[in-house]
């Protein structure tokens, strides 16, 4: 029983934290908004909120120390909101370093963690307390209480009496919450009579050891406002019921009353409109059994199992279609379309918004933007964007540097800027969205441009290109992504060391994504990022060459065509295919993977669209479409670009997942490779455009190579 209350407790602290992590990015945003705008007064009341939850949740979970530290944050912003504190830059940069501190502490894993930085906590505590008047005799670990808090208040305001009905909830408990807490707390805002009614208690037979049984009726005398009460219980005002009314309102029957109802409530509260009547209405909450935290590793093992089944599910279907029995065809059916609707589900519960990975980059900007001495401002698009957990997760190292560049690099100081006649405050544009099967997001700035020249020498001084070299303008932004590549002049905290944005090129290819970067002189760069919606299951097309079978991706597939003798013979040996008078280049899969087979007197070109247009793969026979798992080839197979995964046929052999992308890359610099003598072989092991591809440009070669570099799908 002891093990099991114990493992309850630490469920819930581990809930605490994450709940938490998530208050402190929202916490962050809140601020940096605030910063540019002091006399929001909804932006104070969403970071005292923040405060005071993290506190108050902090303290239920025996998390003392950070409920000790995060103490005085919450009075400043209580002092800010009773406007006995004006806002000021100071006071958001303390509170975002404290922030830091706080997070630091969530992740120590001990309830009792320290501030990691002792010393800098000291600091943060003592300037806060300067701000807000509190300095001298206050003991820097033990928090003042509320008494000691509202002091001045009740000096220059009259004492009131407040009826107070606090009932908890049936799910109150489970949560993890501790209603004497709340009413400790309570006492310390002044003198407080406490009756405790338990005319709920059932029988002893039918009592459930996780509710509260119990409801408590009050009287408040203090001199503070119905809302600073209201607060006390603001972490579990959707599990209660709670009425709060001035004696004199009671007395006099007036119906000004604030009621919080949640489930388990019998009272009703009236509408919230905040700047009139200070009610609040928990069926405009969100309801918290809505929602459902699970821990990514069990979600991973159910999106493997999902990938199990349809495997499975394209076995059955072949044994269905061989056996020819019209009760196990229908089964078949059915379970194909119980497990499609399964897989869709499972993929769709892996889709989250990019919303909190593009939020926490204000921090960065807001902190570079001090530390460089520029002003810049972050504008978001399309935050409600959804990608795969696991292309989430890989996208903030690439983002982060990608602003990082563009703070440091890109963007000029505020009077070059006003010199050339642009908005002293500069600006960087987050932005996201659909297209088709992938998601292109962005990292655009308004400042100088890449200048291409200065690329162009600082290659020529590593040995990237020789000095007579012509570069095209995408041959050039290649460079940028070359390993220990910068055009800073000197390294600094920031960048210019050239590991940024070979990182960046590394995530993205590992996420089989692409890179585009624009760029006009003086009015700014673009770099987009085209990545996959999901790197577990894909719909696809199953073809055949000889005797192997690949996978080509549904969504980048056209449409299918004959190819005939008669057709090869009209495009005089070009591999170009005529499409209703559109000439379409193809690559015949058979000769590109040196199959030996024979190729069949009509062939089947299927159309896809690629980042360097419409293109075609020749193949012997079409099978049909499929659901595909994909799996990795292991570390062995790590750098064959073309190939992006493989899969389990319903016959137990493996098809290969084709890249169309790097497939047209690769075949490009087969032929160019071709033309200047070198082996393709070299192609197997490396990037396309590293390599054989570097040692192209030192030889001043183009043709093929233009149309490589003119996308960076490494």
């Amino acid at each position: 029983m002891k093990q099991k209350a114990s493992s309850s407790a630490e469920q819930f602290k581990q809930s605490f934290r994450e709940e938490a992590r998530d208050i402190l990015v929202d916490l962050e945003s809140a601020l940096l908004e605030l910063n540019e705008r002091h006399d929001d007064l909804e932006l104070v009341g969403r970071a005292f909120r923040g405060l005071h939850t993290i506190k108050g949740s902090g303290a239920m979970f025996g998390f003392d120390k950070l409920a000790s530290f995060t103490h005085d944050l919450e009075t400043a912003f209580d002092e800010v909101r009773n406007g006995r504190l004006a806002i000021s830059s100071t006071l958001i940069d303390l509170t975002l370093s404290a922030l830091d501190q706080i997070r630091a502490m969530l992740e120590e894993g001990s309830t009792d963690a320290a501030p990691a930085d002792p010393e800098a906590s000291a600091r943060i505590l003592d300037a806060v307390r300067r701000l807000t008047g509190a300095v001298g005799d206050v003991p820097r670990q033990a928090p003042r209480s509320r008494s000691e808090v509202q002091e001045p208040a009740r000096t220059a305001k009259p004492l009131r009496e407040w009826h107070i009905r606090f009932a908890p909830g049936a799910e109150m408990l489970r949560c993890g919450a501790n209603p004497l807490l709340l009413l400790r707390e309570l006492g310390e805002l002044g003198g407080l009579a406490v009756r405790a009614s338990m005319a709920e208690i059932p029988p002893l037979a039918e009592l459930d050891p996780e509710r509260c049984y119990l409801s408590w009726d009050m009287v408040l005398s203090t001199a503070c406002t119905r809302d600073a009460i209201r607060d006390v219980f603001i972490f579990v005002e959707d599990n209660c019921e709670l009425v709060i009314e001035a004696a004199s309102e009671a007395a006099s029957g007036k119906a000004e009353t604030s009621a919080i109802n949640g489930p388990g409530a019998t009272a009703r509260a009236p509408e919230d409109k905040r700047s009139g009547s200070p009610g609040r209405r928990s069926v405009d909450a969100v309801d918290p059994g809505s929602s459902l935290r699970v821990p990514a590793a069990k979600l991973d093992q159910f999106v493997n199992l999902v990938g199990e089944l349809v495997t499975v599910q394209a076995r059955l279907s072949e044994l269905a279609a061989r056996r020819d029995d019209p009760e196990v065809v229908a089964v078949s059916e059915e379970v194909e379309r119980l497990t499609t609707a399964l897989r869709e589900n499972s993929i769709n519960i892996r889709m989250i918004p990019i919303r909190g990975t593009f939020e926490k980059f204000r921090r960065l900007v807001h902190d570079l933007a001090r530390d460089l001495g520029k002003s810049v401002e972050l504008t978001i698009e399309g935050a409600e964007t959804e990608l795969d957990k696991t292309v989430i997760e890989q996208l903030s190292d690439p983002l982060m540097h990608l602003i990082r560049n563009s703070m440091d690099h890109g963007i000029e100081p505020p009077e070059a800027r006003a010199a050339q006649g642009k908005r002293p405050i500069a600006a960087i544009h987050l932005s996201a969205r659909h297209s088709g099967a992938s998601v292109l997001i962005g990292v655009a700035d308004d400042g100088r441009g890449i200048d291409t020249e200065a690329v162009r020498q600082r290659a020529i001084e590593k040995g990237l290109v020789d000095a007579g070299a012509s570069l095209t303008q995408a041959e050039t932004y290649a460079l940028l992504f070359e390993p220990g590549f910068s055009t800073a002049s000197r390294v600094t905290d920031v960048s210019g060391r050239g590991v940024g944005m070979d990182v960046v090129r590394q995530r993205v290819e590992a996420l089989r994504g692409a890179i585009d970067v624009a760029s006009k002189p003086g009015e700014g760069a673009t770099v987009t990022l085209r990545l996959p919606l999901t790197l577990a299951i894909i719909d696809g097309l199953l073809v055949s060459v000889g005797e192997s079978c690949f996978v080509l991706p549904l969504a980048n597939t056209l449409e299918c065509i004959e190819l005939t003798e008669k057709d090869i013979e009209a495009a005089n040996g070009k591999r170009v295919a005529n499409v209703r008078g559109d000439l379409i280049p193809y690559i015949r899969l058979r000769e590109h993977f040196n199959l030996r087979s024979e190729r069949p007197p009509i062939e089947q070109v299927m159309i896809v669209e690629t980042a360097e247009g419409r293109y075609g793969f020749a193949v012997d026979c079409v099978l049909g479409d499929c659901q595909t798992v994909i799996k990795n080839l292991g570390r062995f197979y790590r750098h064959v670009q073309v190939v992006s995964g493989a899969t389990i046929l319903g016959n137990g052999t493996v098809a290969l997942i084709l890249d169309p992308e790097r497939l047209v890359q690769s075949a490009f610099q087969a032929q160019v490779n071709a033309r200047q003598g070198n082996s393709a072989d070299n192609l197997v092991g490396g990037r396309p455009w590293k390599g054989s591809a570097r040692n192209l440009l030192k030889s001043g070669g183009g043709g093929g190579q233009n149309a490589i570099s003119s996308r960076l799908t490494h």
